[in-house]
């Protein structure tokens, strides 16, 4: 049965080296991107969330078939100089005061939390602080 599966993938790996190279397909993929505002960038990383979810894509790029190249935009002379970091003004972070702070409280954090607030003596099980990593929430803990 080994065998056989062996054999498998060498087949499948020819027919598909031959379909890529039909198609030209050697070089990476690659990606124009545009990113000029921080509003550019927000969609840009919720779109690739988005498509982190389809099947191998998030293989392509961790392989480096996929590549994201910027794109320059046209200067435009009448356009003010920005300050370099903007942004809307941070809300206070979620609080949690429990000695052992689990998954299902991570979980229970509003979908757009940021950050959470913990107490000195909180401590954060390894999937906690996993799928807070996850979801991009930033852990502040209280030095009182």
């Amino acid at each position: 049965m080994s065998a056989l599966r062996d054999e498998i993938r060498a087949i499948l790996r020819e027919e598909i080296a031959a379909l890529r190279a039909e198609a030209g397909q050697g070089a990476p993929a690659t990606e124009q991107v545009r990113i000029t505002s921080g509003a550019d960038l927000t969609r840009f990383a919720q779109d690739l969330l988005q498509r982190a979810s389809e099947p191998g894509f998030a293989d392509r790029v961790a392989r480096g078939e996929l590549v994201f190249e910027l794109t320059t935009p046209a200067p435009t002379p009448s356009a003010p100089s920005m300050p370099l970091v903007t942004g809307p003004a941070r809300k206070a972070p979620d609080r949690l005061e429990k000695s052992l702070i689990t998954e299902r409280d991570i979980n229970a954090l509003a979908p757009s939390a940021r950050s959470l607030r913990i107490g000195p003596a909180s401590r954060l099980t390894p999937l906690a602080r996993d799928e807070a990593r996850r979801r991009g929430i930033r852990i502040e803990r209280d030095k009182t």
